[in-house]
Parts: structure tokens; C-alpha cells; sequence
């Protein structure tokens, strides 16, 4: 059976409309997401160096590895979601945790103690400043950013 033009004009009509190649995604404020991603660090460290030095000894021992892992994780995050502080800071622990299991399962495989201890070390303190620098990061992020990145775009 050969279809004609009326077959297929009416099976145009019936069938849903394509969907878009990619969901709406965020557009990242370039300057506003830097200028965030090194205050939020320094602020914490600022409002909290009371307490022995331990945050300010924080972005020394962290601060490269916040940089490292946290500036692409940041970035991918913000295209597919708003930003909610919370969120970030949930993201920061579970990244830590993942870091944490990583690095006690590379000291198991090696059978090197000094693993476990810098593991435990980076990691114990990490679990304390990374949500709080990611929390910061998220309220400067939002606070500052401008209304035409608050919105998703479709591409």
C-alpha cells in the first residue's frame, strides 16, 4: 500500500512535535562566577579566623583543591540548575565523601599509612569548609549575578 499526500499530511497532524535538542540551560555570569569563587573562601576565612587560625591554615591546605576540582564541578552545575546555596553545599559534601572513600580505598590498595592520614586529614577538614565556602559561593552567585542569567535559555 503506498501512502498518498493526504496519508501523510494527516500523520503530520497526529504526531507530537519534536522536542528540543537540548533542555533550557543556565548562562554562567563569567565575571560574577570568579569574582564569588574567590571571595567565598576568603569571607568564611574572614568571618571565622577567630577560631585558632584554623580557616585561614584552611585556604592554604584547600584552597587549591577548591580550585581544582570545585571551579568544573561549579561551572557544569550552574548550566543545569539555579544555584541554591543549599544545594551547593550538599553537592561540596557528597564530592568530599566521594574523595574521602577514593582516598581510603587507594591507602587500602597501597598498603600506605600516609595516605589514611592525609586522606582523613584533607577530607575531615573538608567536610567543614567545602559546604561552607560552596554555601558562600552560592549567596554571592546569586546575589550579585544579573537578571539575564537567572533565567534557563534554550539553545
Amino acid at each position: 500500500m503506498l501512502l498518498n499526500s493526504q496519508t501523510l499530511a494527516l500523520a503530520a497532524q497526529l504526531m507530537p512535535p519534536c522536542a528540543p535538542p537540548y533542555p533550557p540551560r543556565y548562562i554562567i555570569d563569567p565575571v560574577v562566577f570568579f569574582v564569588a569563587l574567590i571571595l567565598a573562601p576568603l569571607l568564611v576565612a574572614l568571618l571565622t579566623f577567630w577560631i585558632f587560625f584554623i580557616p585561614v591554615a584552611a585556604l592554604f591546605f584547600g584552597g587549591p583543591v577548591y580550585l581544582v576540582i570545585g571551579t568544573p564541578l561549579l561551572l557544569w552545575y550552574l548550566r543545569h540548575n539555579d544555584g541554591d546555596p543549599v544545594d551547593l553545599s550538599r553537592l561540596a559534601f557528597k564530592v568530599i565523601a566521594l574523595g574521602l572513600l577514593l582516598g581510603l580505598a587507594l591507602g587500602a590498595a597501597t598498603g600506605n599509612e600516609d595516605i589514611y592520614g592525609g586522606t582523613l586529614f584533607l577530607c575531615g577538614f573538608g567536610m567543614i569548609f567545602g559546604p561552607a565556602w560552596a554555601y558562600t559561593f552560592g549567596r554571592l552567585y546569586r546575589f550579585m549575578r544579573r537578571d539575564f542569567f537567572a533565567k534557563p535559555r534554550s539553545f
